[in-house]
């Protein structure tokens, strides 16, 4: 179901880059069905034990913090590397509990999945999760009326509103924004006392200007990282707020150990080859943070002038 889309009210910074993980297994795929439930799963290898420790490392020797965006049914299956995440200085934040598109759920479906994975993760990092960002972006568009759902599970922020096509909508915020969610038609638990009725949105960076390519995804893997750092000081130019995405299985440099086949394949596989080093060369370009610290969440907004990062 689609709702009115809400009021929404563009942040200003300055503010940080914020590099963001989500972690997933390599065969969480919403383009393979049998993958992402539980109940029909075939046995396939899991790489994330050894694939976050390498991660968490490469992130350590860049002298960068990031967002991880973690999967409930992994936090269950993998809590030591959880708290390792979280006592290595990064961010938690909620990938969901199972990884299936928002979108093909009830909202109450979605609502308790939301609730699910955030007691979880905060039950195994000990402090409060402030941030999700659903399977495959697929919250989709303002309209979605699984969006103030978010907000209702306790969420300070939300990273699932992809301003592209396909994932998302080109009509879908560029710059970090505030959702109002007060007065909208069908969501009369949001009014009045009761759970939050605002929630922040920290879309993901793009290149190819009107073009709105993902800085992420195979797109993003097959450029050269020079084009992704100039998107990223023409988004700071223009007072945003960079926002970069991989999954661990992306860097790992190694082939896929279990089958995919057709669209689920080309996404996952293009780009792949050499993309380890392509991102080395992306994480030494900035002081990549996580969406928390780069936003300064714990502090008020201000209104204040975007400062160009770029030198001379």
């Amino acid at each position: 179901m689609i709702f009115d889309a809400p009021q929404v009210e563009r942040l200003t910074g300055p503010f940080g880059c914020a590099l963001t993980v989500d972690v997933e297994e390599w065969y969480h795929t919403c383009l393979v069905p049998d993958y992402v439930h539980p109940e029909g799963r075939p046995a396939l290898p899991h790489e994330l034990d050894w694939l976050l420790p390498e991660l968490l490392e490469m992130l350590h020797e860049a002298r960068c913090t990031a967002t991880f965006f973690v999967l409930g049914e992994v936090a269950e299956r993998l809590p030591r590397r959880v708290r390792q995440i979280a006592e290595a200085g990064h961010e938690v934040g909620s990938h969901g509990y199972l990884h299936l598109r928002a979108c093909e759920r009830s909202p109450q479906a979605f609502l308790v999945d939301l609730r699910r994975s955030k007691a979880l993760l905060e039950d195994l990092v000990g402090e409060p999760v402030l941030g999700f960002r659903a399977p495959e972006w697929s919250l989709r568009s303002l309209g979605s009326s699984r969006l103030p759902r978010v907000a209702e599970a306790g969420f300070l922020y939300d990273s699932s509103l992809n301003p592209c096509a396909f994932s998302g909508r080109p009509t879908n915020p560029r710059f970090a924004y505030r959702v109002i969610l007060d007065g909208l038609n069908g969501l009369d638990g949001l009014k009045g006392a009761g759970p939050r009725r605002e929630l922040l949105e920290f879309p993901p960076l793009t290149f190819g200007g009107p073009l709105r390519l993902p800085a992420g995804s195979w797109t993003g893997r097959l450029v050269n990282p020079e084009r992704l750092v100039r998107a990223t000081l023409d988004h700071l130019d223009e007072g945003g707020l960079p926002l970069a995405v991989v999954h661990p299985w992306e860097v790992s440099g190694r082939p896929t150990p279990g089958p995919l086949r057709g669209l689920a394949r080309f996404v996952h596989e293009t780009g792949r080859p050499g993309f380890e080093t392509r991102f080395r060369e992306l994480l030494a370009a900035f002081r990549w943070t996580s969406v928390r610290a780069a936003a300064c969440l714990e502090q008020e907004y201000t209104a204040q002038p975007a400062v160009s990062r770029r030198a001379g």
